[in-house]
């Protein structure tokens, strides 16, 4: 989520909730756009970002792949954010709820108390991670689609929900061990998903369709066939190049470049991370 203008009654109340261990973000010093990536991604209390649902944000899980941001700093403390698939690390957690609630999330999804979620400062987002609750040994696993927290060292924020899984509500903070999982079901690691390749025509009107793949093989093109039967019209069709026989693996026909473009990051939920919007002759 980002930090965009506030009253002093909106910051009042946060001091106040910091104060109570009920929420740790502190109030930044900088103004940013919800929908430019390169910005610290932090939680917003703009009510105007709420009507959205994060639709425009460039932190959207729309893509189908994990997002990661750029480095950011806030009170004098920078944070990298970077994929970590071996992460595994012992903290101090709080939790957040209330003035939150109902808000955009750093990856645009909408902030509910009531989910079992979690805010890190630097882990790819949406991301699954498993939390222990290393004063009891309780234990819940979590959906990462948040940017915080940015007090003390602490190592994450969680969920009202959560922090009642996980047995600590009413203390505030915990000492835990974090575990990454890996992304959602249906969305790609962080860094897999190439930029979408687009075979350009001139005409305006031009229509699309989707490349899921290119095989020298034709059991192999009939292996990705099968996979994605789900997807739509799925074909296979011959070709050659540099001198050699192909088979090209195509989903959809006569699209929208828009159509094109999305079916190609929905192919991303059947494990095509490459997938090559084709203008037709």
């Amino acid at each position: 989520m980002v930090f965009s203008a506030r009253s002093s009654v909106v910051i009042a109340v946060m001091l106040c909730s910091l104060v109570l261990s009920a929420c740790s973000s502190a109030p930044a010093s900088y103004i940013v756009r919800g929908i430019d990536v390169s910005s610290p991604p932090s939680r917003s209390t703009s009510s105007a970002n709420t009507s959205s649902g994060g639709g425009g944000s460039a932190w959207s899980s729309g893509s189908g792949e994990q997002k990661i941001g750029r480095p950011y700093t806030i009170a004098g403390r920078t944070y990298v954010p970077a994929r970590d698939d071996d992460y595994d690390e012992i903290g101090i957690s709080s939790w957040y709820g209330p003035n939150f609630h109902g808000l955009p999330t750093a990856n645009g999804e909408i902030f509910d108390q009531n989910a079992l979620s979690a805010a890190h400062t630097t882990l790819p987002i949406p991301a699954m991670i498993e939390v222990t609750n290393l004063e009891n040994g309780r234990t819940a696993v979590l959906r990462l689609n948040d940017r915080g927290p940015f007090a003390d060292d602490r190592i994450l924020d969680v969920s009202r929900a959560a922090a009642i899984e996980l047995g600590f509500l009413s203390q505030g903070l915990t000492r835990v061990r974090v575990r990454y999982l890996g992304p959602p079901e249906g969305v790609a690691p962080a860094g897999t998903v190439a930029q979408s390749r687009i075979y350009a025509a001139n005409d305006p009107g031009a229509r699309y369709r989707v490349q899921a793949g290119a095989f020298s093989e034709r059991e192999n093109a009939e292996a990705m066939r099968r996979r994605l039967a789900a997807a739509g019209d799925v074909r296979i069709e011959g070709a050659r190049s540099a001198g050699r026989r192909i088979y090209r693996v195509f989903v959809g026909d006569d699209l929208p470049r828009s159509e094109a473009d999305s079916l190609s990051r929905d192919l991303t939920r059947f494990g095509v991370y490459d997938a090559r919007v084709v203008a037709l002759n």
